[in-house]
């Protein structure tokens, strides 16, 4: 804190914060040490950081001046350490208390200042935040009406073993200029959103397609680029994510007027590094030519870096980072199956399968080993309290699986109340969850409605 203006300056704030019992300025005499008790850290940084906003903006203008010749080589990150020592905290200690805060205060705090929004978009706040969130994931809940998409989310109970209520406490909607049609699941935090209509130029009628990507949790959403061929007639898009590198993938496949796929594109999200040109599609490893997959989320799914999606008569397997394709014998002959996430192995259960109170077993493959195709099946008896806990007047579809042996199901349908299910059948217990905030959606029969459990919030800003 150099300067004797701004040092008196700081004292005074330091001094006047609720619980503040002393202050004392360092030999260094840019170092304050506060001592108290319940001093609400995050607001005497916000009073230091509104005050004395005025020497963070002449330092950052002096470093920029004299690092003008080099800004296009200069990254982010390095842009983020010169101005993060303007912060009256430690950077590791705002880091910190950044990463805690709920989705709203992110957004908020991105327009306090340059500063801090600088510290938000660094890389190791947005993996601490992964971090905890995939500690604490989500239930996610989408929904849409016409060119409005709408998302839910709500905290997942863990190992939940009674009946439970919990609020849909943050909602967030995205408007579109054509229709809606259908979404991907949530991978790692974003959702692919096909939409469709048409545009009259000149008086006559286009066909548009487009694929945007949504990320519920800053709101953010980004339209995909068109790919740039000569032999479209249509394109399906396909949202992974790469934990290794920890990089969102596009996968593109151009199809034909027979439905045969004949190109395949692919498109990395916030890859650029410190180049300042936009990334655009790359021709992938042809893939295996076969009918145009679906780009819904039930028939295609990315699991620890890996794209799967249905064939007639087999699973193509795509590596996110080799971008290399290979396929998965399946257990049995045509595929008319969800795909699931099973503690990170792949799964199948019947597409269209409901269960009633009456049911009795749920029956499910699960891929052992993809360089084998070997497959395991497995029945599970739905245990005894199933009857008795499951409401008679609702049909259950399994949405995921949260634990070794629980499977979390749920209605297709908005409802008063909304209920999820958590089926454990190691301890042979079964948990009805409400959640507050579904149900006032209903009108008439309802809203068609998506559940996706295991959701994490990624707090950082897309870019191509």
């Amino acid at each position: 804190m150099s300067g004797k203006k701004y040092r008196n300056k700081a004292m005074k704030i330091v001094v006047g914060t609720s619980g503040v019992t002393g202050v004392r300025l360092e030999k260094d005499k840019e170092t304050l040490t506060v001592e108290g008790e319940g001093v609400d850290v995050l607001a005497l940084a916000r009073a230091l950081e509104k005050k004395l906003q005025l020497l963070a903006i002449q330092g950052t203008m002096k470093t920029r001046r004299r690092q003008r010749k080099d800004r296009r080589t200069s990254s982010s990150l390095v842009d983020t350490d010169q101005l993060h020592s303007s912060l009256p905290l430690p950077i590791d200690l705002t880091i910190d208390i950044f990463s805690r805060l709920s989705l709203k205060s992110i957004a908020i705090s991105r327009c306090v200042s340059k500063p801090w929004a600088l510290v938000l978009g660094r890389p190791d706040l947005r993996d601490l935040r992964l971090t905890r969130s995939q500690a604490r994931p989500r239930l996610l809940f989408a929904f849409w009406e016409g060119n409005n998409l709408f998302f839910l989310s709500s905290p997942q109970p863990q190992s939940p073993d009674e009946m439970l209520s919990v609020a849909a406490d943050h909602h967030i909607s995205f408007s579109f200029d054509h229709p809606v049609k259908d979404i991907s699941a949530s991978v790692n935090g974003l959702v692919c959103v096909r939409i469709s209509g048409h545009r009259f130029v000149n008086g006559r009628r286009f066909k548009v397609e487009e694929s945007v990507l949504c990320n519920p949790s800053t709101g953010q959403s980004l339209t995909i680029p068109k790919v740039k061929t000569r032999k479209r007639v249509g394109i399906v898009s396909l949202l992974g994510y790469d934990p290794v590198e920890k990089l969102h993938k596009v996968l593109g496949m151009i199809w034909l007027q027979d439905g045969i796929t004949m190109e395949h594109q692919v498109l990395t999200l916030g890859g650029g590094g410190a180049s300042d040109e936009k990334l655009t599609w790359r021709m992938a490893e042809r893939g295996i030519p076969c009918p145009c997959p679906s780009s819904a989320g039930t028939q295609n799914i990315c699991i620890g870096g890996v794209f799967y999606y249905i064939h007639a008569h087999m699973i193509i397997c795509f590596d996110v980072r080799t971008e290399k394709y290979s396929f998965v014998k399946p257990p049995k002959g045509k595929l008319y199956h969800r795909l699931l996430d099973c503690n990170g192995k792949l799964a199948l259960v019947p597409l269209g399968k409901s269960y009633y109170f009456n049911s009795e077993t749920v029956k499910m493959w699960v891929l052992e080993d993809r360089e084998r195709h070997e497959w395991s099946k497995r029945v599970y008896t739905l245990p005894p309290m199933w009857k008795d806990v499951v409401d008679p007047e609702e049909w259950l579809v399994i949405v995921g699986v949260t634990g070794p042996n629980e499977f979390v199901m749920s209605s297709e349908y908005s409802g008063d109340p909304f209920q999820v299910y958590y089926c454990n059948f190691d301890k042979e217990t079964v948990t009805r969850v409400v959640i507050q905030g579904v149900g006032a959606l209903r009108s008439g029969m309802g809203y068609s409605i998506h559940t996706y459990p295991n959701h994490v919030e990624d707090v950082k800003l897309m870019e191509l």
